[in-house]
């Protein structure tokens, strides 16, 4: 992780950006963080990004996790195993 203040981050932005492969950039103004630069990958990454910097997505899975607790729903993390458990016996079954 590099720290780099903002006028300077403003004379060599591609410079910059490079750098936030090996780590993201911290951004100083008068000596105090007020941003970073991060290093995405491909749409994935910008797709997540977006995603968990969205107030209005993560209220929406808020309300879902109250509504499907309230209602006595199934934990996300018992869906994920039943989903990876039935994917390892399909892999299973296609196997000759």
């Amino acid at each position: 992780m590099k720290i780099a203040p903002l006028f300077e981050v403003k004379n060599r932005l591609s410079e910059y950006v490079k750098e936030t492969a090996s780590g993201p950039v911290v951004i100083t103004k008068n000596g105090k963080p007020c941003a970073a630069l991060i290093h995405l990958e491909a749409d994935e990454d910008m797709e997540s990004f977006l995603l968990s910097h969205n107030q209005r997505f993560l209220n929406l899975l808020d309300q879902a996790a109250a509504k499907a607790q309230k209602q006595g729903g199934t934990p996300l993390s018992e869906v994920i195993d039943e989903v990876n458990r039935r994917s390892r016996k399909r892999s299973r079954e296609k196997r000759p």
